[in-house]
């Protein structure tokens, strides 16, 4: 009888250390995926890192070989610029353009789940980023301290020394008209964009991608123009309102935007923007609220 219940305890002691272990590794798994989120607050920009790969390689599977490698008249997004390291900023590939992928021929099963990838939406929610408004945030620099990153030009307007302003550049700025003395309030601040390529574009509207959110902007009337060899210039200059005020506090706080330029043509050209002109948005702001500018 005495061996009868020490088998019987076995047993049961047997049959019991699976369930034991399940609720260790539960545990565990719980304890490693609050460290996991905890190490993501700590570093948001492994965070940033991903989102901006992750929205570039979206866009270029967007892209499909033409014949001009900036016509997107077909995409969502379309080709982009996808900028490398130089020095202080960055420039695109190429001369500001990337060559599409070479094409490749695809089975209807094979094209229909592509088409269902592309049709989804990839706006980064997921990192925490939200779609951004004004918010009348107290600036930190000095004007002593922003003022050597600026240049005021012949036309009186104080630009980022960074800034390519002529006609042959691919620019996207704030600018404004610099007082003329410590007792006048500047002009009013203003989005210049610079377009040059080897095919026109007429322009008639910007669409902002900023952190996976769509800001759009109309410009005005704006000059265009062309240079020998097939090359053509578009470059608008417009008054920023209180209509735009998410944009303009959007431009000076994003961690990533996109540039769509929106064409009459019925095709339209895309940039990445750099973080060097991320970071002249910011400059620019806060150097027009001290001189006393307001919208």
């Amino acid at each position: 009888m005495g061996i009868n219940r020490y088998i019987l305890l076995l047993l049961i002691a047997l049959l019991a250390m699976p369930v034991a272990m399940a609720s260790s590794t539960r545990d565990d798994d719980d304890k490693n995926t609050v460290l996991k989120r905890d190490i993501r607050r700590l570093h948001p920009e492994r965070e940033r890192a991903k989102a901006l790969k992750k929205l570039q390689e979206q866009m270029s599977r967007k892209a499909e070989p033409k014949d001009d490698p900036w016509d997107t008249s077909d995409e969502v997004w379309g080709t982009v610029d996808v900028p490398r390291t130089v020095g202080r900023d960055s420039v695109a590939v190429e001369g500001h353009r990337l060559t599409p992928r070479q094409h490749t021929s695809k089975s209807p099963a094979e094209q229909a789940a592509l088409d269902s990838l592309l049709g989804r939406d990839y706006s980064l929610t997921e990192y925490g980023y939200r779609r951004m408004t004004w918010r009348d945030l107290p600036v930190t620099s000095t004007i002593d301290q922003l003022l050597p990153g600026f240049v005021v030009n012949d036309a009186g307007d104080c630009v980022s020394k960074y800034v390519s302003n002529d006609s042959i550049s691919n620019e996207v700025f704030f600018t404004f008209a610099m007082p003329p003395d410590s007792d006048s309030m500047p002009g009013p601040l203003r989005l210049c964009v610079h377009y040059c390529a080897d095919d026109p574009l007429d322009f008639d509207q910007l669409l902002f991608n900023i952190d996976g959110y769509d800001y759009p902007f109309y410009p005005g009337e704006h000059k265009h123009g062309s240079l020998q060899g097939g090359i053509y210039w578009e470059s608008s200059d417009d008054v920023l309102d209180v209509r735009y005020k998410d944009l303009i506090y959007a431009l000076a706080h994003s961690n990533w935007v996109a540039l769509k330029l929106m064409s009459t043509r019925g095709i339209h050209h895309v940039k990445m923007l750099t973080d060097g002109q991320r970071a002249d948005f910011a400059a620019t702001l806060d150097l027009y609220r001290l001189l006393g500018g307001d919208f």
